[in-house]
């Protein structure tokens, strides 16, 4: 094979993030793999599926089309029919008409069975089975099977029936072993980077990994293998040999199961971004779609700091895994590379896709920088005061609840709660970031400004700026600061993330309703590109609905 080169841009990246690493890249360096876990936890239903020995102790066999009520006792949606409807194959091929709804993971005492009795407080966005919306809830509660019916946590059983028959010996789901590791990774994100206002942040190893020892095990199903590019590459090998062992030909995975998952079922997206991409439609934990006439069966994965794509062409006996520790380049770096290789492996006329996704990065930039409204000059002023926010406590079942502490320009005297809040180094740096292009610390500063700790798997804390009347800008920002306190990194070296993504939230008052709260809205719960929207105002309109208390 000929040598293939990415222009001088890129490599300059790749050195940057090798020399701030301190070490080179090695086979057995540990990457989270995010939503490349999928097909793991897909594969399990299957082998649970086949489990004839379950099936006789149960007295009846679990399917692909095992109602999810017929087999979680916590189990419960707020559409009636879906509940009554969404089976096994919906939950993995993403067609529950649940959006993704991200935001509502948390630590919970009650761990994935708790997170499962929550999802009968979550919004849909469409009926079941209208339309593909990428979820990892689903995935999550379907990683309580192996406890529900062997008594055994998922992340055994994945050891068990794939990691040791494959000897994919450092790969792990657990932070703690992976962080003993002299093998392990930083990811790398850009502090404090927001886009829509043209700052690009600081390249910054996320340090430690977000997610803690102990905190993982509700993501595991949808996004917790930590893993190398040398078991991966067995992993890939395995799925191209059809569920054999690459070296001894053993069957680790049965044919029919590799086979299934591979099956499209739901469409992604009936139309073509490029002519050399056909429509893609997803089965189980993978996407599925053609690549210059040759078919490819790939998924993505994305945790802070971390990207991974692993994709295969299973007809031309070719397999591909890229895995990057950089949250912004990863993306594209994949697509690219993967590309190249496969135009000079197939022997086909080289395509410029560096440029190709330059400019579409660039127009969707653009897109986002039209759509973020400035602030009115005169905005109209809310019904309430702003500083009311303060005395007042919001919450959602599987959200959880939110504590406002008002920022200024008239801040009164705040609550100790607040004092402590406000006085903090993380929540100083995000209050004083502009909302727009080219905005002035004093334009800045005259905003009314809320900011809510909110402790989630991806947010410590919302942050809120007055737009026109009850109208609010939000984005939800997380922090390793703290972390890093609690754990001994010391000062500097810190993340704060979340700038970027925008939001609306409305307060509803008693006088414009009978029930008060914050409405959510405008794309926060990650709907599906075919899902409905919600229109109107006030409750009937929120993605997410935060009472009053």
């Amino acid at each position: 094979m000929n040598h293939i080169q990415l222009d001088g841009s890129w490599n300059t990246a790749l050195t940057v993030l090798r020399q701030q690493m301190g070490r080179q890249f090695t086979p057995d360096s540990l990457f989270a793999i995010a939503s490349n876990s999928k097909l793991f936890l897909s594969l399990s239903v299957g082998l649970l599926i086949e489990n004839k020995t379950l099936s006789e102790e149960r007295g009846e066999k679990i399917s692909w089309d095992t109602r999810a009520v017929d087999i979680f006792p916590q189990w419960g949606l707020m559409d009636k029919d879906m509940e009554r409807l969404v089976n096994v194959q919906d939950m993995l091929s993403h067609r529950t008409g649940m959006p993704r709804h991200d935001q509502s993971g948390r630590p919970l005492e009650g761990g994935v069975s708790e997170m499962i009795s929550n999802l009968r407080y979550l919004r849909p966005s469409a009926e079941i089975r209208e339309t593909w919306q990428y979820n990892n809830l689903m995935y999550e509660t379907l990683s309580y099977l192996p406890i529900l019916l062997l008594g055994k946590s998922y992340e055994s059983y994945i050891a068990e029936h794939l990691f040791q028959p494959l000897n994919m010996t450092g790969s792990v789901y657990s932070v703690a072993h992976a962080e003993a590791s002299v093998n392990m990774a930083h990811g790398y994100m850009r502090s404090m980077r927001d886009e829509v206002t043209g700052v690009n942040g600081t390249l910054t190893p996320t340090v430690p990994y977000f997610f803690r020892p102990g905190g993982e095990q509700i993501w595991a199903g949808s996004g917790g293998v930590i893993s190398s590019a040398r078991d991966m590459s067995v992993w890939v090998a395995m799925l191209l040999g059809n569920g054999q062992h690459p070296f001894t030909n053993n069957t680790v995975v049965p044919n029919n199961l590799i086979k299934h998952v591979a099956e499209g079922v739901s469409v992604i997206d009936g139309t073509t971004s490029y002519p050399e991409l056909g429509i893609s439609v997803y089965g189980a934990g993978q996407q599925i779609y053609t690549y210059r006439g040759h078919q490819l069966i790939e998924h993505g994965g994305a945790n802070p700091g971390f990207k991974s794509q692993v994709s295969r062409f299973p007809n031309d006996n070719l397999g591909i895994v890229v895995l990057s520790n950089d949250e912004e380049f990863g993306t594209m770096i994949h697509q690219i590379v993967i590309r190249r290789i496969v135009d000079h492996i197939f022997g086909l006329p080289p395509i410029d896709w560096k440029t190709r996704l330059e400019d579409e990065r660039t127009k969707k930039l653009a897109e986002r920088i039209a759509a973020a409204l400035p602030r009115p000059h005169t905005p109209v002023p809310p019904t309430r005061c702003i500083s009311s926010l303060a005395d007042t406590v919001f919450a959602h079942p599987a959200y959880g609840t939110l504590r406002p502490c008002f920022v200024g320009p008239d801040a009164q005297s705040p609550s100790h709660e607040c004092a402590r809040v406000l006085e903090d180094d993380v929540v100083r740096r995000i209050i004083q970031t502009p909302f727009t292009k080219n905005s002035t610390i004093e334009e800045v500063r005259a905003i009314p400004t809320v900011i809510i700790p909110f402790k989630g798997f991806f947010a410590t804390h919302v942050l809120l700026r007055h737009f026109t009347g009850n109208i609010f800008n939000g984005s939800v920002i997380w922090s390793n600061q703290a972390t890093r306190e609690e754990e001994g990194y010391g000062n500097g070296g810190d993340l704060i993330i979340g700038f970027d993504d925008r939001f609306e939230v409305e307060w509803v008052h008693e006088s414009e309703s009978s029930e008060q709260g914050l409405a959510f809205k405008g794309g926060f719960w990650g709907k599906g590109k075919q899902a409905k929207e919600l229109a109107g105002s006030g409750k009937d309109s929120a993605e997410v609905w935060f009472a009053e208390l």
